[in-house]
């Protein structure tokens, strides 16, 4: 009885975790491993993503923005957008306005 309520309690355990997490869209996954594998951030654990489907026929765009609270420091309330990345469906080739987030200008992202 005590094995069955281990293996009961472990079947739940894994359920509740499986559940819980949240598989990130493949455009916000693909830039945000690229941003820590780059170490393009400053500070990773406190930076949040906006996904926006099909921003161009074909193209998922993502805005990389500051997150506060929670342990990151800065107002709850305001989310600063620091650049955005532009992921191509087909290609997965991005674009992005990382190093210049007030033009309207993209390139290659991560830069060669």
């Amino acid at each position: 009885m005590k094995e069955y309520r281990s293996a009961t309690f472990l079947s739940l355990m894994l359920l509740t975790t499986n559940v819980m997490s949240v598989q990130l869209p493949f455009a916000v996954q693909l830039v945000k491993n690229t941003l820590e594998q780059k170490k393009l951030l400053s500070s990773p654990t406190c930076t949040d993503y906006i996904n926006t489907p099909d921003f161009e026929p074909g193209v998922d765009s993502v805005d990389v923005i500051e997150k506060h609270g929670g342990g990151c420091p800065g107002d709850p309330q305001v989310q600063h957008r620091l650049f955005t990345v532009n992921v191509n469906k087909k290609t997965h080739e991005m674009t992005s306005d990382i190093n210049d987030p007030g033009e309207p200008e993209l390139s290659a992202f991560p830069a060669k």
